[in-house]
């Protein structure tokens, strides 16, 4: 039996999600046999991660249950290798505007683990199997930064889409039709970020665009632009 601890939309979504995949889930914590915590990570300004809440829920967590346990919040890479205890990491890719499509219809699982190497717990292969789509098993920090990687990837859409729709403006050709033609080319495809915006609204983009900041400050000038960086500069992240 699976139980999600958390209170934020994702654990909501990823509990429906379970129901709706004929997943048992548990009364209560101490009879699970799988936990996931999938607390939302806050931010503070500029996008810093707040960390010491998602600390403290994981382990008094895990002081109440002997389950497997999987950590889905957003944490920077190296953070579950810190906790040090017996816990997996998953990259939840959820976004507030289909969050539930998107639980039930994930494109695939990104398991971040001590081993790579050795088997994934039956009752955590079961739930994954549920959902009919890749598993990717992998280290703890390739799977951390993996989020990072997805949202600044969108990010870098999103810059380009702007910069587009802005030279569209300036010829005085509708961008609403140059996008369905983007959208209509295989290696760009439907679901692709074309609608102009400010990224840096979204706190799930800004917070790995800080942390991807903290990490390779040069990486982020060039997917996100020079100005990215001066605003990120004037926060810090402590990551561990």
């Amino acid at each position: 039996m699976i139980y999600f601890v958390g209170d934020s939309f994702a654990p909501r979504h990823l509990r429906e999600a379970a129901i709706k995949r004929g997943l048992k889930l548990a009364p209560n914590l101490h009879r699970a046999q799988l936990v996931f915590v999938s607390q939302d990570t806050e931010i503070a300004e500029y996008g810093n991660r707040i960390l010491d809440p998602i600390r403290d829920l994981v382990a008094e967590t895990r002081e109440k249950t002997d389950g497997v346990m999987v950590l889905s919040s957003q944490v920077p890479p190296g953070f579950t290798r810190a906790l040090r205890m017996d816990i997996y990491h998953m990259a939840e890719t959820l976004r507030v505007k289909d969050a539930a499509h998107r639980a039930f219809n994930p494109e695939q699982f990104i398991i971040g683990c001590k081993d790579p190497s050795e088997t994934l717990p039956q009752v955590l292969l079961t739930y994954l199997d549920a959902f009919h789509c890749p598993i990717h098993q992998v280290s703890w920090e390739t799977a951390e930064f993996s989020k990072i990687a997805i949202n600044m990837t969108l990010a870098a859409q999103v810059d380009n889409t702007n910069r587009l729709a802005e030279a569209c403006r300036r010829l005085s050709i509708k961008w609403e039709q140059v996008a369905d033609i983007l959208k209509h080319d295989n290696r760009i495809g439907p679901d692709s970020y074309l609608v102009p915006g400010d990224w840096r609204k979204s706190k799930h983009i800004l917070r790995d665009a800080q942390t991807l900041a903290d990490l390779v400050p040069e990486a982020v000038s060039r997917v996100a632009g020079r100005i990215v960086v001066q605003q990120f500069r004037w926060g810090s992240t402590r990551l561990g």
